[in-house]
């Protein structure tokens, strides 16, 4: 990660036993019969694999995908599902929505509201890598959460990418970002 000035805020250790205390977390919360796990691709991904084995066996795994940020650092566009879950796996039953943050909540809240009013979940718990608040744009609140940051960090690594890339670190680092709120290069002389 040497082309833009960076720190690691949670390394590979620190991840896993974040998740530990998620998955601990979450286990009550999932009782019951036809729980459907669904990632939000593709920042969800990394953080959804690890989690789910975690969880008890059983699960039904499927996907949906709402695309808002594009190139930027920030969301660009209105949160619109392009690819959603098989209905049978949706209807009637407890979806357990994952995504890798939970930052301005647009995106998650029309994911639930998708997954409930148009799908038919019967309930939907919404679990994410990391909770950022001081982002938060509309009302919404995740049922867990492995990590709460309440500075606004530009964060990359263990799905969550810049411009596509970077979602296959094994960490979290946060990006130092200027005015213009993009990343910053590094120089030779870069220390953060």
């Amino acid at each position: 990660m040497k082309r833009y000035r960076h720190r690691t805020v949670l390394g590979e250790e620190e991840l896993s036993e974040a998740l530990d205390g998620l998955a601990e977390r979450l286990i009550p919360m999932l009782a019951g019969p036809e729980v459907t796990a669904i990632p939000v691709l593709g920042g969800a991904m990394i953080f959804a694999a690890d989690l789910v084995r975690r969880l008890p066996a059983g699960l039904v795994m499927d996907f949906i995908r709402i695309q808002t940020y594009g190139g930027s650092t920030s969301p660009e566009k209105a949160a619109k599902p392009d690819w959603t879950p098989n209905p049978e796996n949706v209807k009637g039953k407890h979806c357990l929505l994952m995504d890798d943050i939970l930052d301005t909540g647009r995106t998650l809240t029309e994911a639930r509201r998708y997954l409930l009013e148009e799908m038919g979940a019967a309930k939907v718990t919404i679990a994410v890598l990391i909770d950022k608040p001081v982002r938060r744009a509309v009302s919404i609140e995740a049922d867990a959460f492995a990590v709460q940051y309440l500075e606004d960090l530009f964060l990359v690594g263990y799905g969550l990418d810049y411009r596509g890339h970077y979602r296959n670190l094994p960490h979290l680092l946060a990006l130092e970002t200027g005015d213009d709120g993009l990343p910053v290069p590094r120089t030779a002389e870069s220390s953060f």
